[in-house]
């Protein structure tokens, strides 16, 4: 053993003071910096990335969270923690983060959950696979659907039975994106015991590789563990890449007995949470489920070192997102669904002694699940494959010696608002107002200076809107890009939806009656455009489109709420803008998707507000789904593609009529 790798395990080993293992530290890893990679690669580390679900900076008491974390602490007190690591405020954007390097809204996921990744991407997995690894997955996907095979397919359809219209849309499945072994399940939410399905409907979904495991039974987590061990153990004598996905802490809130014995009810009932609806009961069980986490960590990391892997294993422990309603981000503003730091900067911790990463130190470098792809491929000395462009940027030799971050800044988008983060700073942008923070002076993101350097707001704006750009995101929140811009173009019918509203309707009253359907899924860089106009008479505020949110025991309200449904002029729908040129009958009109991207966004239709009584109007022409290569989808052209909401006269909306007329009978 050569003096470099003495030094990483009498530092792994050691028992000396903080001053002497911060001397150790930078020494071990100043004299590991002038090693060739070639020495490095010799004796392939090992990767174990463990990752938490809805587990916030506050949730560990490594960060003086109230419920304990021994073995993750630690962990922390042993490795290097990386303090500014990036994630999405939601699960699957940060899976995709690490599984491809790429931006989620780049790789059809994000802002929101979902998104089936797609083939042509290549992986984390994939890449050390290319490398002589065997690479395994055990716990929560969520970047893709069960696979369609004929147990599942017959399972589907019969938890579906009330709901015949439902169509089954399979999955790749973890083992087509380079796992050679996979226990998984792909959802979000699902039951921790035997039923693991969401909400208590649905099929279970538990897989081995592409065997449905409809039968198997136990705690998700502790599954999920044993057969990541059994995988160490089995491949103890090749280089291996083991993802582990927990479960936990991810609702529904479910603990097992054990663990609810060991946390005192009345401790835990006086713990911060994200919501202040949490219940004491929902914070004792959010706390056994940590605790249970935690056991499981250690039961890990103990089976590496009882098979002598550990010196020469790189061990991650990181989050998704920010805590959940009953956990802590503290003292971090926001949490899960939101943007802020408290939603996407993750506790993480790298273990690595044949590295010098060791000592219980800190990094303070710009970095996060992006970067873990090519970092993790030059730490190994493993070949980085062929992939399209990546966002992610390799920091090894930057958190090997210490220095500056490569990576310049970290962009996302989230319902009403994107924002970027450096080093430095933070910007959020919305509708209609700036929000900046010294994020090293103000990690709590508390004191707004905007106005105080509106230069480092222009800066920022800039970045965002090449980062806009480059994506093709199509922002709800922001006017569409001037190369979308185009003059109406109504011809033939056009759609008419007319109501009487009443003396009784008040500007809260709303009517949102379904006029149009589509079946396909939406992506965040989808566009949605037509041409509009309006009856001669001028209410407070005109009628508006909008796709719909709801289901059939839900009523339908509009998708585009305030903020959320911006146009090219800049206006908000929900204001219900009339037509900008007054000597113009119609206009065309373009809106962002991206604030409930993924997904399917089934119902569209026009929206009518009290506050001025009288019959009014709208007319549609030329409703369409335009996409990032230039293509469109068509929702409503004419008469055959309309689709009648239900409509029950009452005291404030009356006479609806949807019908088709001529164009040249507009504005007549």
């Amino acid at each position: 053993m050569n003096i470099q790798m003495v030094y990483a395990r009498a530092l792994y080993n050691c028992t000396l003071g903080p001053a002497a293992i911060t001397l150790l530290a930078t020494v071990s890893v100043q004299m590991l910096g002038s090693l060739p990679a070639t020495s490095l690669a010799a004796d392939r580390p090992n990767v174990v990335y463990i990752m938490a679900d809805d587990v916030g900076w506050g949730d560990l008491s490594v960060h003086r969270g109230g419920v304990p974390t021994p073995n993750i602490d630690r962990l922390f007190s042993q490795g290097v923690e990386l303090t500014n690591f990036m994630g999405w405020c939601v699960c699957s954007p940060t899976r995709a983060m690490l599984l491809t390097g790429r931006h989620p809204i780049r790789v059809g996921t994000g802002p929101e959950v979902g998104g089936e990744l797609e083939l042509e991407e290549t992986t984390i997995a994939e890449g050390f696979k290319a490398n002589g690894y065997r690479t395994g997955v055990f716990g929560k996907w969520h970047n893709g659907s069960d696979p369609d095979t004929p147990e599942f397919s017959h399972a589907f359809y019969d938890a579906f039975q009330s709901m015949p219209n439902k169509k089954l849309v399979g999955g790749y499945g973890a083992n087509a994106h380079g796992f050679d072994e996979a226990w998984v399940y792909y959802g979000g939410g699902a039951d921790y015991f035997n039923r693991r399905t969401v909400q208590g409907r649905g099929p279970v979904s538990w897989w081995h590789n592409r065997e449905f495991r409809r039968n198997d039974a136990g705690y998700t987590d502790d599954l999920v563990t044993q057969y990541a061990i059994d995988f160490i153990r089995d491949t103890k004598d090749q280089p291996f890449f083991c993802y582990i996905p927990f479960h936990i802490a991810h609702a529904p809130l479910q603990a097992k007995d054990i663990d609810l014995a060991k946390i005192d009810p009345d401790k835990a009932a006086v713990l911060p949470a994200a919501s202040e609806k949490t219940t004491a009961e929902e914070k004792h069980i959010h706390a056994a489920m940590l605790r249970s986490m935690d056991n499981n960590v250690s039961a890990i990391l103990a089976e590496l070192d009882s098979l002598g892997l550990r010196e020469n294993t790189i061990v991650v422990f990181t989050s998704d997102n920010g805590a959940m309603e009953a956990g802590s981000s503290l003292p971090l503003r926001g949490h899960k669904h939101t943007i802020y730091d408290g939603g996407v900067r993750l506790p993480t911790v790298i273990h690595w002694p044949r590295g010098g990463l060791v000592g219980g130190t800190k990094w303070d470098g710009l970095c996060g699940a992006l970067d873990m792809f090519p970092s993790l491929m030059a730490m190994t000395g493993s070949t980085m494959p062929e992939t399209r462009p990546l966002d992610g940027k390799n920091i090894w030799t930057a958190l090997r010696d210490n220095q500056p971050s490569p990576v310049e800044g970290y962009y996302f988008v989230w319902r009403d608002e994107d924002a970027i983060r450096t080093r430095q700073w933070k910007l959020h942008r919305f509708f209609n107002r700036y929000e900046l923070y010294d994020v090293i002076a103000d990690e709590t993101e508390s004191s707004n200076v905007a106005d105080a350097h509106p230069d480092v707001v222009a800066t920022l704006t800039a970045k965002m809107d090449t980062w806009a750009d480059s994506l093709g995101v199509a922002l709800s929140h922001r006017p569409a890009p001037k190369k979308y811009h185009a003059p109406a173009a109504p011809a033939g019918e056009v759609l008419a939806v007319a109501v009487t509203i009443t003396d009784q309707a008040q500007p809260k009253d709303r009517l949102a009656i379904n006029v149009a359907n589509w079946g396909a899924t939406q992506f965040a860089t989808d566009w949605i455009e037509f041409d509009i106009a309006f009856s001669a008479e001028s209410p407070r505020r005109h009628p508006y489109f909008s796709p719909l949110e709801g289901n059939n025991s839900k009523p339908f309200g509009p998708l585009f709420k305030v903020g959320m449904g911006v146009d090219q002029l800049g206006r908000d729908q929900s204001s219900g803008p009339g037509i900008a040129d007054r000597e113009s009958v119609w206009e065309h009109r373009i809106v962002g998707l991206s604030s409930t991207a993924p997904g399917p966004l089934g119902k569209h239709g026009v929206v009518f507000s009290g506050g001025t009584k009288g019959k009014f109007t709208i007319y549609l022409d030329n409703l369409r789904i335009r996409h990032a290569d230039g293509s469109t989808t068509p929702l409503w052209t004419n008469g055959k593609d309309t689709r009648a909401g239900k409509f029950t006269p009452n005291e404030f909306f009356q006479d609806l009529t949807i019908r088709t007329v001529q164009v040249e009978e507009v504005g007549h």
